[in-house]
């Protein structure tokens, strides 16, 4: 086949050309400090890093449920333990008096004390997280307790919220079970803790009614049955708050892991590139030096 000087030029502009996309890459690849810059430049390394952004971003939407979820419980701990607190200090009030008064005064004092702890427990039962009460189920209208009586205003909906894929974790404690000692998984007790208030505060008297000892004593027995009932409350805040934990720790070692991989799929060695620029740059120079030599060439240069 004759080599045409049209021929010549055509493949010395075609070499010059890749040449020249060449050096635009490595130039792009520095100053992006990215391998991957759009995905025809490596369709797998761009699919990986699509999926592994999208992983990313569930991680981080899994971490902003644990935070908020820890927060929410961290608030349920504290209005157990509030409660527990009363209740150790009601049948305190009770030990005074457990084997009656003749002095209507001591009922007296006895018994508003009683009124008042009763109101401090409906208080810590109405306790909101922003605009809900976390004893209220799903229900987040209206107080789920109230002074006026024992009802309780909320649900059973036990909330969850996902942690991990495929993994969720219940949130919230209803007051039915906590207080109410009625629903089930899970169950704390059986103690309609506020009935007992009311039960031990008729028992106590007043100051123009007699103290009823053998109901002391039952309602004391009972204010403890229901302290047990929220310490098993309490021990199941714990275990959720330490499985939130490490789910987080979990999560945390899996977006390390994740961004370890997007590293060294993208990430470019500058040092490296930088001889190689160096290197195209040379020869793409060369290219143009000896394209432009061949381009000044004619016929007369071939003739003896």
């Amino acid at each position: 086949m004759r080599v045409t000087q049209n021929m010549t030029s055509e493949n010395s502009l075609f070499n010059i050309q890749k040449g020249r996309e060449r050096l635009d890459k490595l130039q792009e690849s520095i100053s992006s400090g990215q391998k991957v810059n759009r995905p025809s430049d490596d369709p797998i390394a761009s699919q990986l890093l699509v999926q592994i952004g999208d992983k990313l971003k569930s991680i981080d939407q899994y971490s902003s449920n644990i935070d908020k979820s820890t927060t929410w419980l961290n608030y349920t701990s504290t209005a157990l333990q509030g409660m527990a607190d009363i209740i150790t200090q009601a049948n305190k009030v009770a030990g005074t008096i457990n084997t009656g008064s003749s002095d209507p005064g001591i009922r007296q004092s006895a018994h508003d004390q009683l009124v008042d702890l009763k109101k401090q427990i409906v208080d810590m039962a109405n306790t909101q997280f922003g605009d809900q009460y976390i004893f209220a189920g799903a229900n987040n209208t209206t107080p789920p307790f109230s002074n006026a009586n024992n009802n309780y205003g909320g649900d059973s909906t036990q909330l969850s919220v996902e942690i991990a894929q495929n993994t969720t974790q219940t949130l919230n404690v209803t007051g039915d079970r906590l207080l109410k000692g009625t629903g089930a998984s899970p169950s704390y007790g059986s103690i309609d803790i506020l009935k007992t208030f009311d039960n031990l505060i008729a028992a106590v008297g007043d100051s123009v009614t007699p103290s009823n000892v053998p109901a002391i004593s039952q309602g004391s027995q009972d204010l403890q049955d229901g302290a047990k009932q929220l310490n098993i409350a309490t021990s199941d805040i714990l275990s959720r708050t330490t499985r939130l934990d490490s789910m987080s720790k979990l999560n945390d070692n899996n977006k390390n892991t994740l961004l370890s991989i997007a590293s060294n799929t993208q990430n470019v060695d500058l040092a490296a590139l930088g001889v190689e620029l160096n290197n195209q740059t040379t020869a793409f120079n060369a290219s143009l030096s000896a394209t432009a030599k061949i381009s000044q060439m004619s016929l007369l240069n071939y003739l003896p």
